[in-house]
Order: structure tokens, then C-alpha cells, then sequence
């Protein structure tokens, strides 16, 4: 497995987490050959670099295939064709001075043909970077959208699963919208399972995506990839109603004749409180004259 922006390490120590227990164990041959030959790892920034190595290290990997190279430049994809890479899962930076897209082109140009890679990305980034060049050697599988509230940056993200050396040609995408992971925030310590709810939910949405198909949620659709490169969330309606219209001809005579709205408001409100009657339990409200017909 490659993360092409490795940052602190988190996703390859997780990754070997999940490998070496599907294997029985640290004490088992096939968890030595994971250490040592299914990680790969590359950081750009030197500091960070250093971090990943250490995190690696405290988990008794070795830091054995972490580089530091500058992800964007022929250095790091000869590197990348030199590995037999069979997986990627990587987060790189959303930002276009950080070459965003140059990046996910490395990494795709240079795996193995026929490899699944999963980019976490803006929800419309493939669309506002101009990605649609990468459908002429790559196919773009799969979006899975994300949680609104993943990130605290405001940021709203899917998962972009592309695979490689296929042409997208006329094949649609299959979309779907996980809306709630079962993960909660807790101060100062970001998100966790505290109500062990992620269990279950992994394993249905791995079956969403196996299945292609959202029984629960219904959120399944498929796009053509010459119009959208994004899960598209259902529009409401548009609807309108009889006070629509009476709220904006009242608020263009208001206009008209120079009355502010916010101080008419509240002297209607005035009148219309304050000089209402309590009578019998119940509040008679004045809406606009003497006569008792009007009162209500």
C-alpha cells in the first residue's frame, strides 16, 4: 500500500494495523513481510518527515520504505514505479499551490496498471481543478461521500476511487452519501467510536460498495462522468405559496414609500400587543381599530 503524501504516518500505520491482524499476528512470518514490503510512504516536508519516521518506528515497522521526496516531481514517480504498489489511500493537500492535481497524476501515471487508488478530496474538487483529463487513461470507480462534520475546517470530502490504466469512455460512476460514521467528537481529542457504533457501520457501507446498491439509505446513483465528477445530493422542490407573493408586494410598497421595514415591524407589534385586551383567560388581540370584529 502507498500514501503519496504520508504526512505523521497515520494511514500506513493503520493500514499495517489491519494487515498484520488479518495475517494472525505480529508473531507470524507473513507480519515481518508486511513491515518490511507492503508499506510505502512518501513526505515532502522534512519536519513532518521525521514525525512519520518516529510514529513508524514506535510501531515496530522500521520506517523501511518512507521517503522523502517532493511528491510532485520525476524523483518521486520513478520511485513509485520502482515498488510494486497493489493499493493506494492517501489524503493530499486540498490547496492548488500545493499541486494537488499534479499529484494524484504522479501517483496514478506510475502504479501498476488495474490497482484501485482512493483519494479523500473536496467533494467538488476533481470538478473545480479541471480533473476530467485523468478519465482519458483512469477510471473513476466509485465516490463515496463522507460525513459533513469529518473535518472541523468546513471542509466536505469523498473518497474518489480510481482505477488505473482503464479509459473511463462512456462507463458511469457509482455514488453514495455515508451521512453518519457513528463517531462522535470529544473535546480536544477529535472524533471516536465512543458508542462502538463503526463496527456496524463499516461493514454495511463495505457492502454498499461491493454491492453498488444502498438498501438503507437509498442515497446509490450513477453519473456520467461528462457531467459531473461529484456525488450529487438531491435538490428539494422548488416550491412557493400565496404568502410568498403577499411578503414581497407588501415589502416593495414599504420600499416605495421609504418605510423601514424593521422599525415597521416593530411598531406593528407594538399595537398589536400592547393594546390588546386579557379577557376571560385569553389574550384579545388588537389588530387595527375599535370595532369588536376586528378583535380576535
Amino acid at each position: 500500500m502507498l500514501d503519496h503524501c504520508a504526512g505523521s504516518g497515520a494511514f500506513l500505520v493503520k493500514a499495517m494495523a489491519n494487515m498484520i491482524k488479518e495475517v494472525g499476528g505480529v508473531n507470524t512470518k507473513e507480519a515481518e513481510d508486511i513491515k518490511q514490503n507492503k508499506l510505502y510512504g512518501i513526505e515532502f516536508d522534512r519536519e513532518i518527515f521525521a514525525l512519520a519516521c518516529a510514529n513508524m518506528l514506535i510501531h515496530k515497522d522500521g520506517k523501511t520504505n518512507l521517503e522523502q521526496f517532493d511528491t510532485r516531481e520525476k524523483e518521486a514517480c520513478k520511485w513509485i514505479k520502482s515498488k510494486n504498489i497493489t493499493k493506494v489511500l492517501m489524503n493530499p493537500p486540498y490547496e492548488r499551490k500545493y499541486g494537488c492535481k499534479k499529484i494524484v497524476t504522479n501517483v496514478l501515471d506510475n502504479v501498476p496498471a488495474g490497482i484501485k487508488c482512493a483519494f479523500i478530496l473536496p467533494d467538488k474538487k476533481l470538478e473545480k481543478d479541471r480533473m476530467h483529463s485523468l478519465l482519458k487513461k483512469h477510471t473513476l470507480d466509485m465516490i463515496i461521500k463522507l460525513p459533513e462534520k469529518l473535518f472541523d475546517a468546513g471542509v466536505t470530502t469523498s473518497v474518489f476511487v480510481f482505477e488505473t490504466g482503464k479509459p473511463q469512455k462512456d462507463k458511469k460512476i457509482f455514488a453514495c452519501y455515508m451521512e453518519d460514521d457513528g463517531l462522535e467528537r470529544v473535546k480536544n481529542q477529535g472524533r471516536h467510536d465512543i458508542k462502538n457504533k463503526w463496527k456496524e457501520i463499516e461493514k454495511y457501507w463495505l457492502e454498499v460498495a461491493r454491492t453498488k446498491v444502498d438498501t438503507k439509505y437509498n442515497t446509490h446513483q450513477w453519473i456520467d462522468s461528462k457531467e459531473y465528477l461529484s456525488y450529487q445530493k438531491p435538490q428539494k422542490p422548488f416550491e412557493i405559496y400565496e404568502e410568498d407573493f403577499k411578503k414581497t408586494i407588501i415589502d416593495f410598497i414599504l420600499f416605495e414609500e421609504k418605510i423601514d421595514v424593521k422599525e415597521f415591524n416593530e411598531k406593528l407589534l407594538n399595537q398589536v400587543l400592547y393594546k390588546s385586551e386579557y379577557k376571560d383567560g385569553k389574550l384579545m388581540l388588537d389588530v387595527g381599530g375599535e370595532n369588536e370584529e376586528n378583535k380576535d
